[in-house]
């Protein structure tokens, strides 16, 4: 042994053992997590459980590296007893479970840990006075995001659209923003809240039908327990978010509106009662209310059926004055003829650029298909067919064809089967059906028309009779918003979203009540209610459009209307004699099932699906294209069916649900510059490939030039479990310099509709009993009690979980938005690169 390894055992010797043991055991204890806090940010919980379970094998190395250390080991054996073993028994079972792997575990094992930490410190004091005589405290680990850098965070940002947005008209933003500031400015004041144009506050409701319509119910009732809910600036909703969005503007009426839609741990509320019963908005009671739904979907498919068998009809009557035209000549002529048209026309373009050839290039295409259509008809028939032929194959294909369009209804409105998933398939292979023999069924309608006029005795006159009459009810009568099931859609969901009384008592008349958009929310006390729908414009020029085939669409209290074609008053917009309603308006944002459907347009389904009346969306005149009817008849059928004068200065556009562009319900909160944004994602995302979410984010970066960046590996469930480890993140939002406007940052708190495994029992039994929750599909509109209770419970677990002390951190209850989300960043944020 070296002569200072000798001079250091004999000091040992010469020291207290209290002493050498003390500094043993405080050396290990200073290095490592139990006297340190973890960052949210950083470290894995459980290897801070196995840190604190190997200071007993520290201890007791201590205790018998240093015989005579008396008092050390009193001191150390009451704390670690008393104080650490109860919570490292308490998490061992749990860290063996995996409960650990979860934010919702590892968020109450970080309490636990701040808990003994704090008595381990000071346990610490009391080992640095035994062994070096006074007592001292280790300065802490900063924490991850420094205060300055939160409060840099928290900073001011003005909302409002910018002037010079790009998008909108500098005069139309001005208006619009001061509309929507003089009524965010009165609802602060009707709560106390400082009047200023800063840090809007903004709630997205995403799509997803009831089923989305029930997890953010979960949510915002967390939000009214939490007294949060009246911090709310914007509300904006798309699709099923919108049932309950729609629900919220009727149904806070005061100040006191917030607390009667609280209690999410029960008993609910008469408001929230009645909801639960209405969950199966579009079920009739019995099965004569369930047929009366097909007869009137049915009925108006018959009436739209009106337009194409006018056409037809029109098409066979001429033929039957050209039963001797030559097979080649005429065809030969006409497309010569028409071409050569085509030519000239083409060329007087090139020599006068502002001229157009669209129009007269359609109506000579157009033209020429009708006379071959005839040519072809007359040939085929005098050639080939016979009347037992034409009666056998017309008569069987006809009744297919038919039987192939009700189906689909019987099955939508009909309880036939009770599975979903065996109703969604069942669908699939009616709708498939339908393509088949819709078009040849059409082929034997023009045949069977044919040989009326052609061949029965005073068929001509017959057929004369039924092109006249269709073409009058298909051009002076037919209203394709009221033979749309839109209609009834809109009128089930009313009667429960919208049709309560102030005191949230149930009212069914017979014809839910009609609010115009500008009656909406009368007291102020609710959020603005901004109503996502999409203008579809598969005709539009504009290349910014063309993929998307559509154009973002806004329904508010004030305004309406989207960038492609200007906004307008919403009372201004007016559609089958009347101004636009809540319930229109909720209904429209909500028309998943339409022939047109934004970026998610199928083309060459889209004269199918008009054919089969599956047509939720809504056809709406422009309030800048004068008066006249406000009756969209046959000629918005005949464009919708195939896509033709869909543009921007048409004067009807066609609406359906704004999920079809962008399904979260942010995108209007953006532009708008909301300092906090809310985002509730309850869309159907078996994969969890967050298209919403990630689509919102590309949509921003386009239009906005807003930088997202979210960081979505912990809401990705795992492979083996299914489970993800969080619901929610957050993420900031770069607002960029736009004119005059400095831009600035905002944060979005993102809370997704995932499970982590540390739900109640009541939501764990209903997952194992459907695997497929909670990411059932939409089309389910029939929520039993258990379901509905199952998706309200896990918003309320997900919202909950984020006023988690582990979250808070100081503040046990944060006052305001803007504190809690003060608390959230300086848990779930990492300093900006």
């Amino acid at each position: 042994m070296t002569d200072k390894g000798q001079d250091r055992d004999s000091a040992d010797t010469k020291r207290d053992p209290n002493q050498v043991a003390a500094h043993q055991l405080l050396s290990e204890l200073r290095t490592r997590i139990a006297t340190q806090p973890l960052p949210y940010q950083h470290g894995v919980e459980a290897r801070a459980l196995e840190s604190l379970w190997e200071v007993f094998g520290l201890a007791r190395m201590a205790m018998k590296d240093n015989p005579g250390c008396q008092e050390f080991a009193r001191i150390t054996a009451r704390t670690l007893n008393l104080e650490l073993r109860p919570m490292t028994a308490k998490w061992h079972r749990a860290h063996a479970e995996g409960r650990l792997n979860s934010r919702d575990g590892a968020n109450d094992f970080r309490v636990d840990l701040e808990v003994v930490r704090g008595r381990l410190c000071g346990f610490a004091s009391e080992l640095h006075e035994m062994a070096y005589g006074i007592r001292a405290a280790d300065l802490e680990t900063p924490p991850a995001m420094p205060p300055a850098m939160v409060a840099e965070l928290i900073g001011d940002l003005q909302f409002g659209i910018p002037l010079q947005n790009g998008l909108i008209d500098p005069k139309q933003t001005a208006e619009i923003n001061e509309s929507e500031r003089r009524a965010i400015e009165q609802r602060r004041a009707l709560y106390e809240i400082p009047k200023n144009r800063a840090n809007a506050v903004g709630l997205g409701l995403s799509g997803g039908g009831i089923r989305s319509s029930t997890f953010c119910l979960g949510v915002i009732q967390v939000l009214a327990d939490k007294r949060l809910l009246r911090d709310v600036d914007f509300l904006s909703t798309v699709s099923g978010g919108g049932y309950l969005g729609s629900f919220l503007t009727t149904r806070i009426q005061n100040g006191a509106s917030e607390a009667l839609l609280a209690a999410p741990h029960g008993p609910d509320p008469q408001s929230i009662l009645h909801l639960r019963r209405g969950a199966k908005f579009l079920s009739a009671t019995n099965l004569k209310g369930r047929w009366s739904l097909v007869a009137a979907t049915f009925a108006g498919m018959v009436l739209n059926w009106t337009a194409p068998i006018f056409l037809f009809a029109l098409l066979a009557f001429l033929s039957t004055f050209s039963p001797g035209l030559v097979p080649w000549r005429w065809p030969v002529i006409i497309m010569g003829a028409t071409s050569g048209l085509l030519l000239i026309a083409y060329a007087f373009q090139m020599r006068h650029p502002p001229i157009t050839v669209g129009g007269a290039l359609g109506l000579s295409v157009t033209s020429t298909l009708a006379l071959l259509a005839v040519w072809l008809l007359s040939y085929l028939y005098h050639q080939f067919v016979t009347l037992g032929q034409l009666m056998a194959i017309s008569t069987p294909l006809l009744s297919l064809a038919v039987l192939s369009t009700i189906l689909p209804v019987v099955v939508r409105f009909v309880p036939v089967v009770n599975t979903p998933t065996v109703s969604r398939i069942l669908m699939r292979v009616l709708l498939l059906l339908a393509g088949l023999l819709v078009p040849i069924g059409a082929i034997g309608a023009a045949f069977a028309l044919y040989y009326l006029g052609d061949q029965v005795a005073y068929g001509q006159p017959l057929l004369a009779v039924l092109t006249i009459g269709c073409g009058f009810v298909a051009i002076f009568l037919l209203d394709i918003n009221m033979t749309a099931p839109h209609r009834i859609y809109r009128d089930y969901l009313a009667r429960t979203f919208i049709s309560l009384d102030p005191l949230g008592n149930q009212t069914e008349p017979a014809t839910p009540p009609r609010i115009p958009l500008k009656n909406i929310n009368s007291s102020g006390f609710a959020p603005y209610h901004l109503i996502n729908a999409v203008v579809n414009l598969p005709s539009s020029s504009d290349t910014k459009l063309r993929e998307r085939r559509s154009d973002f669409y806004m329904f508010s209290k004030a305004w309406s209307g989207a960038p492609s074609i200007g906004y307008h008053k919403s009372d201004d917009w007016q559609s089958n004699e009347g101004p636009v309603d809540l319930a229109t308006a909720m209904a429209v944002s909500g028309a998943a099932a339409s022939s047109h459907m934004g970026a998610a347009s199928v083309p060459s389904l889209s004269a199918l699906l008009t054919l089969l009346n599956v047509r939720l969306g809504y056809w709406i005149r422009q309030p800048s294209h004068g008066k006249g009817s406000l009756i969209p008849g046959f000629h918005c059928l005949m464009r919708e069916m195939l896509g033709i004068g869909m543009m921007e200065n048409s004067n009807w556009i066609n609406l359906s649900d704004g999920g079809h562009l962008e399904n979260m319900g942010v995108y209007e909160l953006l532009r708008r510059r909301c300092k906090f944004i809310i985002s509730v994602d309850g869309e159907m995302d078996r994969s969890s490939t967050f298209h919403g979410h990630l689509t919102l984010v590309r949509h921003a970066q386009i239009d906005f030039g807003i930088r997202i960046e979210p960081d979505l590996i912990a809401l990705r469930p795992v492979a083996l479990s299914q489970f993800s480890a969080s619901h929610s993140l957050m993420s900031r939002v770069h607002y960029p310099p736009m004119g005059d406007d400095p831009g600035g940052v905002g944060l979005i708190l993102y809370l997704k509709l995932s499970m982590t495994g540390d739900e109640i029992e009541l939501v764990k039994r209903y997952r194992s009993a459907n695997p497929d929750f909670p990411h059932q599909t939409t089309l389910d509109q029939f929520f039993d009690e258990e379901q509905f209770e199952a998706y309200r419970q896990l918003g309320v677990h997900v919202a909950e979980g984020l006023f988690h002390p582990a979250l808070l951190r100081a503040r046990t209850q944060p006052g305001t938005v803007a504190e809690w989300f003060e608390s959230l960043a300086e848990s779930l944020l990492l300093p900006d690169s």
